[in-house]
């Protein structure tokens, strides 16, 4: 996974699952830094950690970053957020993506590298009472996968002080749907690299090709400083997890990432 854009990285580093957060009259950002503990791409069973900058803000110039994506809501409507209550968010986003490259793994030899894609699309944030729905799309416009990819997350929060002082917690389902031009990329093996690699050639279509549960917190230390936490179990599912990448000797069909970071809050 490449990390030359790894400056935008931000605490809530998951697509998808910023179902519900405290909200405030204050304009504001976080930073602070992280450490990641990923697979090496997707369908590896190698890990990486790695340190990286955490950034991230609610609303500047109207503007949302959360993880990778920045989001500018168009409607904004609803009572609020708890027990009782609605909302809804709508709006355009944009997303950057990691590519994969050929030398991460010896299971790659004879592919291309698959670039970096900017996904261009949109975003719903729907809460009713303690249940939070979110679906984020987009469709790659930077030649990186060419694919278009949409993440549909169920959760809840639990504010502060419910189960712990100071302790906010949310946790979410994730279902991935993407088209063929990106299944094909990430798991799929033409007959060119088939030739090359050794392994037989994998044609796929488009559907769901990854679940996952997932749980995000965030700790005060005091009214700026903030510990962050992310835990995801990723499952691949379908004719995606029957794929050679992820069934060769160093492949996976399930996967872990985690995030531990702290960041401060800077007032505007």
């Amino acid at each position: 996974m490449r990390l030359s854009s790894a400056l935008i990285f931000a605490a809530l580093a998951a697509p998808g699952l910023a179902l519900a957060n405290d909200t405030n009259d204050e304009t504001s950002f976080r930073a602070g830094g992280a450490l990641l503990y990923s697979p090496e791409y997707a369908g590896s069973a190698d890990y990486q950690l790695r340190v990286l900058p955490l950034i991230s803000f609610d609303d500047i110039a109207g503007f949302e970053l959360s993880g990778l994506s920045l989001a500018y809501p168009l409607i904004d409507i609803g009572t609020g957020q708890g027990p009782g209550t609605w909302s809804l968010k709508a709006g355009p986003r944009v997303a950057f993506d990691f590519g994969r490259d050929s030398e991460d793994s010896p299971t790659l030899t004879g592919f291309e590298d698959i670039g970096a894609s900017l996904l261009a699309g949109g975003f719903l944030r729907a809460n009713y009472g303690p249940v939070g729905l979110r679906v984020d799309a987009g469709q790659d416009v930077i030649s990186g996968h060419d694919g278009f990819n949409a993440d549909i997350s169920l959760g809840t929060y639990l504010p502060k002080g419910l189960l712990v002082d100071k302790l906010a917690i949310q946790p979410a389902l994730t279902l991935s749907w993407a088209d063929q031009n990106y299944t094909q990329s990430i798991y799929g093996i033409t007959a060119q690299q088939a030739a090359a690699s050794g392994l037989p050639q994998y044609d796929l279509g488009g559907g769901f090709h990854r679940a996952s549960a997932s749980l995000l917190s965030w700790y005060e230390l005091d009214d700026r400083w903030q510990i962050n936490g992310i835990v995801s179990y990723r499952e691949y599912i379908g004719d995606y997890r029957d794929s050679p990448i992820l069934q060769a000797p160093d492949g996976t069909t399930s996967d872990v990432f985690m995030l531990l970071g702290i960041s401060r809050k800077f007032t505007l």
